[in-house]
């Protein structure tokens, strides 16, 4: 089953706690997960899919005020197709194509999967990194004088960016094993 970063979004948020649409829109509109979707309005017709397609339970639920709502739910197929999505190995194409994926699995790994599998994640993260960011040091070394100062400046940007994430995965690598040694892995 071949689903959107926004249904992978929407299952990992309901694995974490069944939500009503309107919550899930919340979270997406506050926080950074707005990017995996096009709208606000988006998500309603996403959860549709999801529970047509059997992987989140939807149930209307008495409220306090006037409106019903309805709480999603994981299913045990939901959370089947949440953990085969987050045990993809890190591939050098989603490196490449950009870190937004990668970052959506990550955040949800541990909780599902545990602390193991999140330390290898970012271990794999930080090994294709290591290979990228070279790779574009080296592309920009043999283009540069053909290339305009704009073109140049923003190769440029997106290798520090590359550079930063290396060091922030670097970094988070650091903390899981520190909070290993402290016998609190999971």
């Amino acid at each position: 089953m071949s689903l959107s970063l926004l249904s992978y979004a929407l299952l990992g948020l309901l694995e974490q706690q069944p939500s009503s649409g309107y919550d899930l829109r919340k979270i997406f509109v506050q926080t950074p997960m707005w990017s995996y979707s096009d709208s606000p309005g988006a998500i309603y017709p996403a959860l549709e899919r999801l529970e047509k397609s059997g992987l989140i339970r939807g149930r209307v639920e008495a409220s306090a005020g006037l409106r019903q709502r309805k709480l999603f739910r994981l299913t045990s197929a939901g959370t089947a197709e949440l953990k085969k999505w987050l045990r993809k190995p890190v591939s050098r194409e989603e490196v490449v194509r950009g870190m937004g994926e990668l970052m959506l699995r990550f955040a949800f790994t541990e909780r599902v999967l545990g602390g193991a599998a999140a330390m290898q994640f970012l271990k794999d993260l930080e090994k294709e990194l290591r290979w990228y960011v070279p790779t574009l040091r080296e592309f920009l070394d043999t283009q540069e004088e053909a290339m305009t100062i704009s073109g140049r400046l923003a190769l440029e940007s997106g290798i520090r960016g590359y550079e930063s994430q290396l060091g922030w995965t670097t970094y988070a690598i650091a903390m899981y094993a520190e909070r290993n040694k402290g016998g609190t892995s999971s």
